[in-house]
């Protein structure tokens, strides 16, 4: 028998498994930790890809705006980028006066000074106006429509700037493909009507269930990121900077330049570091979400189990391991779950009116049927089973349970860091 260690919460388990049994054990690549995080972002700058560099694009008297996330992209590490963006505009011969910074919030909530402090950090705060994106504005701008029918109503300080940056975190996107490069302008700082059509296309046009070709790893033919692409060509982009991040929450690797080439180049550096090349699936995947706080709440765990997929069989057994200390994390997660009879209700209830945390809960639930989940959770008993997975108390009676569905036949992978590891299938 061969031990294995997965962390839970801020504790872990110990297991043993017969070595035969075992395919694999998948973990992503070790990102570098830089010396200076500035000094590597700075580099990227200076070698922009596709593109001349920053200070070389912009020209007296133009004005600029400089598009950064929100408090859910605090990990992107913004404070970082902001200064080095804001010397080269100067540089250029556009003036601190002749920026803003536009928190691209999507569907979410406005922030306050504090928040936005937080995001940029308090020098670049100091030097240059900072406003949330509003996507139920009475004032945005009109683009018109891309060819799969999504409004493109973009926030006025983008709209109007001569010079458009973007900043960004790349990972893998279950609907992007990638994140980072073009989201953010859409969903970023897009309308609210064309969010929803946006996200939409993530459902199958010609019938039930989820459309194939939108998923994570995947950009070409991928309606909904050619539909992010389309929005971003009618605005109109100059450059981005994206950041790529370690496990020490720290940026490991950037790229710079241009908005489709620089994004395509950071795509591939997740692929090198985070994905790994599998040639089967197994019939049990274990899988841990690195511990606390990467398993603070099972909406976040949705990340694990999106990267379980597709290392498992059809029919197969997963076993999940999430603390989740602070519940589920997402109401609305939970009540497509709850609120619905079936999951052809919930599709429904998806097309009428598209959340993000909905679709989750629903994509999870269709998942439970194509395979059958153990969590390992200190979510209450009934919780569990109403979002599609049965409970077990610890990692013992998991593999218990999981044997017994199996027998004594099974093939296995096990996944220490699932939230940061994607399976490929080649």
């Amino acid at each position: 028998m061969s031990k294995y260690t997965l962390a839970y919460g801020q504790t872990q388990y110990e297991f043993n498994l017969e070595p035969e049994k075992i395919l694999a054990v998948l973990r992503p690549k070790e990102l570098p930790t830089p010396a200076s995080e500035a000094q590597l972002v700075k580099e990227a700058m200076e070698n922009p890809i596709g593109s001349p560099r920053l200070r070389e694009i912009g020209k007296p008297g133009e004005t600029a705006a400089i598009v950064v996330g929100d408090m859910t992209r605090l990990w992107v590490r913004h404070h970082i980028l902001l200064p080095l963006i804001l010397d080269e505009l100067n540089e250029s011969g556009i003036p601190d006066e002749s920026i803003t910074v536009v928190s691209a919030t999507g569907a979410h909530r406005e922030q306050s000074r504090e928040e936005h402090i937080q995001i940029i950090g308090e020098e670049a705060y100091n030097r240059v106006k900072v406003v949330d994106h509003k996507c139920q504005a009475d004032n945005l701008v009109d683009y018109g429509t891309t060819t799969h029918g999504t409004p493109v109503r973009i926030n006025r300080e983008v709209a109007e700037a001569d010079r458009v940056i973007l900043t960004g975190g790349i990972v893998y996107h279950f609907l992007a493909g990638y994140g980072g490069g073009k989201k953010a302008i859409m969903p970023g700082v897009a309308d609210y009507n064309g969010i929803m059509a946006n996200h939409r296309l993530a459902l199958n046009p010609d019938g039930p269930g989820l459309n194939p070709h939108v998923c994570a790893g995947k950009m070409d033919g991928n309606p909904l990121s050619d539909d992010m692409i389309q929005a971003i060509k009618k605005v109109g982009v100059d450059f981005i900077v994206n950041t790529i991040t370690n496990d020490e929450h720290k940026i490991g690797l950037a790229v710079a330049g241009d908005v489709v080439a620089a994004h395509e180049k950071g795509a591939a550096l997740v692929d090198e570091y985070f994905g790994v090349a599998i040639d089967r699936q197994a019939d049990l995947v274990i899988a841990s979400c690195g511990g606390y706080p990467k398993d603070i709440n099972f909406y976040q765990t949705y990340k694990t189990t999106h990267n379980m997929v597709p290392a498992l069989k059809k029919g197969g057994v997963g076993i999940l391991l999430t603390e989740s200390c602070e519940g589920v994390g997402n109401d609305l997660f939970y009540t497509i779950c709850t609120d619905h009879p079936d999951n052809a209700a919930r599709e429904d209830a998806l097309r009428c009116d598209f959340e993000i945390a909905s679709f989750m809960g629903y994509t999870q639930l269709l998942w439970a049927q194509q395979s059958r989940f153990i969590a390992v959770t200190g979510l209450p008993d009934q919780q569990v089973r109403e979002m599609g997975m049965t409970p077990a108390k610890d990692l013992d009676e998991a593999l218990s349970i999981a044997k017994e569905w199996l027998g004594d036949d099974y093939t296995a992978y096990i996944m220490p860091e699932g939230s940061t590891t994607f399976p490929v299938l080649k």
